[in-house]
């Protein structure tokens, strides 16, 4: 390639990376935005309000255990109460969704920015990540209507943004720890999906951080800081169950329920919250009153029961569990589980704003194809990924790496579904941002050569 031709190119290249630099945080903006007016009446079941207006008349009840809200009774620790407190400010959806897609953007601008500054990216992977931002409509459908995951989300991004700035540098470090506790806390406020994930990260860090003595306290003062975050938490459950608790109690139903994704049917589970063997189960250890209670199997006194009664279906059936997640899993990693994909107001409900179906359906594919792709590419591009960070001795790569490793193998133990993988869509986007700069840098080399 003659001089003249590279220099052209070179050029061009770094105009059109200074504006994408330029404009991809307000296109975000503005794409979140047309996102959230397209989902503006899902009525996504999975996560229903009405739990979360539970806990609001709870706390307003001045923590109440008793069933405030006979319309819509639930047992006292189901869900989390993280998003009984979002409510007391507002129960207007137009708003709490846009409250939900500003704390996201926050969180995706100062994630980018701390991996930035923190050297991880090459000029070809900055670029790359910037717009597979943009691309990742999956990303704003999840934050446009999944109730308490979506600040969940944000607030876990947030603190692992936080970890990594302290890890190089560019925060004090214990004010870095401070806030990223308390960030990483009010996540297991919200949802409790991660509560052993503070273990794994603990674990990771003491695997690739320099061996001291302030590691070390570091690592643990940081630990106790989530810890003393579900402190009110607990004191709520021990005085609601007898229990001081740290999660939510419907671990039993979704390990229990878990059972049902068997291909092969091969444990007498159905996929469904109604499953009769687990009803029959709660009726037989406490008595069919019990079972016919309003959510009976996501209570504090079946949690009891289901869990031991999991564990004595797996130690039944060891080789067949270990089948079920190994094909749980390898679904994660090739992609047929995808993420969240919104709803886009389609079928029952009646698209507004002059946007026609046919267009909101596509839409709604895309997003769709976005999130398959999504796990694939990680699949794909992590090996890549870990041995760059190895070569170049970057330890901040383990707070994203161990996160992806630590939900995919719990949804592979207990429930997969799309939505419990979709919390890890910004740090699957940046492995596969990553992992294709690598790749384009190499080529480019070479083309120079």
């Amino acid at each position: 390639m003659s001089p003249g031709l590279q220099s052209n190119r070179v050029t061009t290249g770094r105009t059109i990376a200074s504006w994408i630099d330029a404009a991809w945080l307000p296109l975000a903006a503005l794409i979140s935005a047309a996102i959230a007016v397209l989902n503006i009446r899902a009525e996504h079941r999975f996560h229903t309000i009405e739990k979360h207006l539970v806990f609001k008349e709870r706390i307003l009840h001045g923590f109440a255990t008793t069933d405030v809200m006979p319309s819509y009774p639930t047992p006292p620790t189901f869900p989390m109460w993280g998003y009984g407190w979002v409510l007391l400010v507002t129960t207007n959806k137009v708003v709490l969704i846009g409250l939900q897609m500003a704390v996201a953007l926050c969180a995706v601008w100062y994630f980018f920015r701390v991996v930035d500054r923190s050297g991880l990216l090459d000029r070809w992977s900055r670029l790359i990540l910037q717009l597979f931002i943009l691309l990742c409509t999956p990303w704003y459908a999840y934050h446009s209507i999944e109730w308490s995951q979506s600040l969940a989300t944000s607030f876990l991004i947030l603190s692992l943004a936080l970890l990594m700035a302290v890890v190089h540098g560019q925060r004090a470090a214990w004010r870095g720890l401070a806030l990223s506790a308390v960030c990483f806390g009010l996540n297991l406020n919200l949802a409790s999906d991660l509560y052993l994930l503070p273990f794994a990260l603990v674990g990771a860090c003491a695997c690739v951080a320099k061996r001291s003595r302030l590691t070390v306290v570091h690592a643990l003062v940081w630990l106790a800081g989530v810890g003393l975050t579900l402190v009110p938490w607990m004191i709520y459950t021990w005085h609601a169950t007898g229990t001081p608790l740290v999660k939510s109690t419907n671990q039993g139903h979704v390990l229990l329920i878990g059972l049902g994704q068997d291909p092969l049917a091969r444990f007498g589970i159905t996929y469904s919250d109604g499953d009769p063997t687990m009803y029959r189960i709660l009726r037989d250890e406490l008595g069919d009153a019990f079972a016919r209670r309003f959510y009976a199997s996501c209570s504090f006194e079946a949690d009891a029961v289901l869990r031991p009664a999991f564990l004595r279906i797996v130690r039944s059936q060891p080789r067949a569990y270990l089948d079920l997640v190994q094909i749980k899993l390898r679904r994660i990693l090739v992609g047929d589980t995808g993420t969240y994909g919104g709803e886009f107001d389609e079928g029952e409900n009646v698209g507004r704003f002059g946007i026609p179906q046919p267009a909101r359906r596509l839409l709604r594919r895309y997003t769709e194809r976005v999130g398959h792709a999504l796990q694939l590419g990680t699949t794909l591009f992590a090996p890549l990924v870990v041995w760059a960070a190895v070569r170049r001795r970057q330890p901040a790569w383990a707070f994203i790496l161990v996160p992806i490793a630590y939900q995919c193998v719990s949804c592979s133990v207990a429930v997969l579904q799309p939505q419990y993988v979709a919390n890890l869509i910004l740090l699957q986007v940046l492995v596969c941002a990553r992992g294709l700069g690598l790749v384009v840098s190499r080529l480019e080399t070479e083309s120079l050569h």
